[in-house]
């Protein structure tokens, strides 16, 4: 288990969207333990900004989720005032090699070039990017932290 606090975090998709469904999903309360550091200004979080793309497009695609649940993500997503980062060509010329290096899409890349850049850890609940990764220190798997 990764018990460190650190000032700031990447979080992906799989992470955010544990937030928006309530429906079984495993390590939800460390998700939402992470989101609550964000709250309480004891930590922040980061993310690309293809993320607010990949969470609607997850909540789309949950079978028991309804176009209202997409609203209500937008709505906290913004009210959150998370720390989002454009994409702009350094980040993507990064992302490239961490794809072609690690064999990963680039979208997911793109999280680990934004948590190289920032320097926090990049915590994600994807367990074939954690596989695929495995090595990378910066990639923490969300089953691992504790608070």
């Amino acid at each position: 288990m990764i018990t460190a606090h650190h000032a700031g975090y990447v979080v992906d998709a799989s992470v955010l969207v544990k937030w928006f469904l309530y429906h079984q999903e495993s390590d939800r309360d460390r998700a939402i333990a992470l989101r609550e550091l964000h709250i309480s200004r004891r930590s922040r979080i980061f993310l690309p900004q293809v993320a607010l793309l990949e969470v609607l497009n997850a909540l789309r695609f949950s079978p028991k989720a309804k176009e209202e649940d997409g609203e209500l993500a937008l709505g906290t997503l913004q009210d959150l005032h998370l720390e989002i980062r454009p994409t702009d060509f350094d980040l993507l010329r990064k992302a490239n090699a961490i794809a072609w290096a690690y064999s990963i899409t680039i979208y997911d890349a793109l999280y680990v070039a934004l948590a190289e850049h920032v320097g926090y850890p990049l915590i994600t609940a994807d367990e074939v990017m954690v596989r695929k990764l495995k090595g990378h220190s910066i990639v923490v798997p969300l089953r691992e932290l504790e608070f």
